[in-house]
């Protein structure tokens, strides 16, 4: 049984670019470093109030490098690797996946469905954090 559900609607909610890049490099040393990512990626997240997001961009994070097929390359402070703006660009823009990252099956039909889950969750999250805010 497949559900579908819906995208949310209004104009898209997405995490900052910079967080977005701080959470591939955190996502990289800590496993590199051979630690569970989680963890730090919450604390992370923490800042905009959606460490709930830990578990979605571990996964988007593993099913990036793996689309790579090779690991992450990250760049060094304000300087950005070729991979990190990358994965900036498949997170924030309408860009296809094929187009910019074109990678043997199974792994870019998984990388396309990780692409638009973390889309939708970031969205929601960010939007149910809003609300918790205007009350």
């Amino acid at each position: 049984m497949t559900f579908h559900f819906p995208t949310p609607s209004g104009p898209p909610a997405t995490l900052p670019p910079s967080l977005l890049v701080d959470i591939a490099r955190c996502w990289h040393f800590a496993r590199r470093d051979g630690i569970p990512p989680q963890p730090s990626l919450a604390l992370r997240l923490d800042t905009f109030d959606c460490a709930v997001l830990a578990p979605v961009m571990d996964s988007f994070c593993l099913l990036f490098e793996s689309a790579l097929g090779r690991p992450l390359r990250t760049g060094r402070s304000h300087s950005l690797s070729q991979d990190e703006r990358l994965m900036v660009a498949l997170l924030e823009g309408p860009e296809l996946r094929r187009d910019v990252l074109p990678c043997e099956e199974p792994r870019g039909t998984l990388l396309g469905l990780a692409i638009r889950s973390t889309r939708v969750m970031v969205a929601l999250t960010l939007r149910q954090t809003r609300r918790v805010r205007e009350r």
